[in-house]
C-alpha cells in the first residue's frame, strides 16, 4: 500500500468516526424532539443521561416476564388473538400473492419442522413463518393496535407457532407469554417513533418494520435465550428490517407479504443468535440504530419504556368485524346505520359524501377516481367508496365483497360513481388510531340523511362478543375445508390454551389433509 493511499484511508476513517460521533447528542443516545432556537436552526434535545441503549431494558423485560405477571384480561384477549389470527390465516390460504408464495415454499421443501397452515405440509420453521405471516395478513382481516398503527398478531403468532413445533414440552402458558411479549414490544417500538406523525407520511409500514425485532425477541423467549443472545437476536433482525408503505399506495400484493418477511426473519435471527452469531448491540439508539437511522432521531424513549411489564398493548387491541383496512370501519358502521335505521336503497341515492380526518382521507378517499373503481383486492380494501357502496347494496361487508368477481359488480360500481370524499379535520382521532366518519346521503326526493360514527366496532370500548369471534373463526376456517368437528375442537383447545400441556398438539389439530 502506498503512503498516499494509506493516508487517504486514514482521513476517510477519521471523517467517518467524526460523522458517527456527531450523531450522539450530549450524553444521551438520541433525540426525542427537535426544537427551533432563535437562530431558526434545529436544536436537538437528549432523552436523559442514560447511555445504555433501550434494547437492554427490552431484553430484560423479555427475560423476566412470566405467566403469573399477566392480568386475567390480558390472558383472555391473547386467546382471542390466537383464535382470530389462525382463522384469518386459514381464510388467506389461497389469496393471491400468498398462494404463489405457499406453492413456491412447499415445492422447495426442506426439513419438515413446521406446518404451513391450511394443509399438511411442513417446511423449515422460518419458511413456515414467512408463509403463515403473509397468509394471516392477506385479507386485511387481522387485529390492530390503533395507537401504533400496528397489526401485532400477524408479526407474532406465525413466528412463535412455527418455532413451537421444534420445542417439546412447550406449554400453552409459555405460548401466551410469548404472544404478549411480541404484541407489546412491536406496539411500543412503533408508538415511540415519530410521536404524533402518521406513519404513512413517514413512509414505513409499521407492522412489517417493527415486526422483525419484536418477533425475534418473542421467539428468543421460547428458545430460552440469555440476555446477550436476545440482544444479538434483535441486532440480527434489525439488520434485515424493512417495510415501506408504497405497496399500500400501489395496491401491490407485497403489502400482504411484509408480516411474513418479518416473522421469518425473527425466527431465523433468534436461532442464529442461539448458535452464536452476533448482531449490532446498540440496536435502537446507536448512531445508526433503528430510531436515528429510520426516524432521524425523532422518537420518544419514555413511550417505549413507560410501565414496561405492568401495562400491556394487548389491552388496547381492536378486532376486525370487516375484512378491510381498519381505518375504513367507521365508514362501514355508518353505512350499516343508514341501512338499518333508514332502510336506504341504492336507487334512492342521488349523491353521497364521505367525510374523514386527514389520515383516513389520504389513505382511503384519495385519489377519488381509483377509490371509486379499485382494480384489485388490495385497492378495494383501502377504498372508502368501495366499502360504503358494497355495504349499502349488500347490507353487510364480507370476504365476498373483495373477490375479483365482486370488483366487477355493475351495481356497486354505479353507486361508487355517485360518491364524493371530503376532508374534515374535526374528524381526526385525537389519541391516534381510527378517526370518525360522517356520511351524508342526498336522496332523490330532496332531503339529506347523515350518520356519524365516532369509534368502530371491535375497539376495546365496544368489543366483539364471544359469539362473533366464534362465527368469524368458523367462517374463515371452513373456507379452507376444515370440517365442523375439527373447527369446534380447535376452538376449544385455543379457548383453554392455558391448560395445554404441549403446543405441538395444537399444531397437529390444525393439519388439514386436503
Amino acid at each position: 500500500m502506498t503512503d498516499s493511499s494509506f493516508n487517504q484511508r486514514r482521513r476517510f476513517h477519521k471523517t467517518a468516526a467524526i460523522t458517527l460521533a456527531s450523531l450522539y447528542v450530549g450524553s444521551g443516545r438520541a433525540a426525542t424532539t427537535e426544537n427551533t432556537g432563535k437562530s431558526g436552526q434545529s436544536k436537538v434535545q437528549p432523552f436523559s443521561s442514560d447511555t445504555n441503549d433501550a434494547i437492554l431494558d427490552i431484553a430484560d423485560y423479555t427475560l423476566s416476564l412470566s405467566y403469573k405477571d399477566l392480568p386475567a384480561e390480558v390472558i383472555s384477549i391473547t386467546k382471542q388473538q390466537l383464535l382470530d389470527t389462525i382463522g384469518v390465516g386459514l381464510a388467506g390460504y389461497n389469496a393471491d400473492g400468498v398462494r404463489q408464495l405457499r406453492i413456491f415454499t412447499e415445492a422447495n421443501g426442506g426439513k419438515e419442522e413446521s406446518l404451513v397452515w391450511g394443509g399438511a405440509v411442513r417446511v423449515p420453521a422460518h419458511e413456515a413463518a414467512r408463509v403463515n405471516g403473509a397468509m394471516a395478513h392477506a385479507l386485511d382481516y387481522d387485529d390492530t393496535h390503533e395507537k401504533s398503527y400496528v397489526h401485532p398478531s400477524v408479526i407474532t403468532i406465525p413466528a412463535v407457532l412455527a418455532i413451537s413445533e421444534k420445542l417439546p414440552n412447550l406449554t400453552g402458558q409459555d405460548l401466551i407469554v410469548a404472544i404478549v411479549l411480541g404484541t407489546d414490544i412491536s406496539c411500543r417500538l412503533a408508538m415511540a417513533a415519530q410521536p404524533g406523525v402518521n406513519p404513512f407520511k413517514v413512509g414505513w409500514h409499521n407492522t412489517t418494520v417493527y415486526g422483525y425485532i419484536s418477533s425475534a425477541l418473542a421467539v428468543g423467549k421460547l428458545l430460552g435465550l440469555n440476555r446477550e443472545q436476545l440482544i444479538n437476536a434483535a441486532g440480527i433482525a434489525y439488520h434485515q428490517a424493512a417495510g415501506n408503505a408504497q405497496a399500500h399506495v400501489d395496491g401491490a400484493l407485497t403489502k400482504r407479504m411484509g408480516p411474513g418477511y418479518a416473522c421469518s426473519a425473527g425466527v431465523l435471527a433468534a436461532q442464529m443468535a442461539q448458535l452464536g452469531v452476533t448482531g449490532a448491540h446498540d440496536v435502537l439508539e446507536g448512531p445508526i440504530g433503528l430510531y436515528p437511522q429510520y426516524h432521524r432521531g425523532h422518537y420518544e424513549r419514555s413511550v417505549l419504556l413507560k410501565d414496561l411489564g405492568t401495562q400491556f398493548a394487548t389491552s388496547d387491541l381492536s378486532f376486525k368485524p370487516y375484512p378491510s383496512c381498519r381505518g375504513s370501519h367507521t365508514a362501514v358502521d355508518a353505512a350499516l346505520a343508514l341501512v338499518q335505521k333508514h332502510n336506504i336503497k341504492a336507487n334512492d341515492i342521488k349523491s353521497l359524501t364521505i367525510y374523514n380526518g386527514p389520515g383516513e382521507f389520504e389513505l382511503l378517499g384519495d385519489p377519488l377516481p381509483s377509490k371509486r373503481a379499485p382494480q384489485n383486492t388490495v385497492q378495494a380494501q383501502f377504498s372508502n367508496p368501495w366499502v360504503v357502496a358494497s355495504t349499502l347494496i349488500n347490507g353487510q361487508l364480507s370476504l365476498a365483497d373483495f373477490t375479483p368477481e365482486a370488483l366487477e359488480q355493475a351495481e356497486v360500481l354505479a353507486l361508487t360513481q355517485k360518491i364524493e370524499t371530503e376532508l374534515d379535520e374535526s374528524l381526526a382521532s385525537k389519541g391516534g388510531g381510527v378517526g370518525a366518519t360522517r356520511v351524508t346521503v342526498q336522496m332523490h326526493e330532496g332531503h339529506n340523511i347523515t350518520e356519524t360514527v365516532l369509534t368502530a366496532k371491535g375497539e376495546p370500548n365496544q368489543p366483539l362478543t364471544t359469539y362473533e369471534f366464534e362465527q368469524k373463526f368458523k367462517d374463515c376456517a371452513s373456507s379452507v375445508g376444515l370440517n365442523p368437528v375439527q373447527i369446534t375442537s380447535l376452538m376449544s383447545t385455543i379457548q383453554n390454551l392455558e391448560n395445554l400441556n404441549e403446543v405441538k398438539s395444537l399444531m397437529q389439530q390444525m393439519q388439514n389433509h386436503l
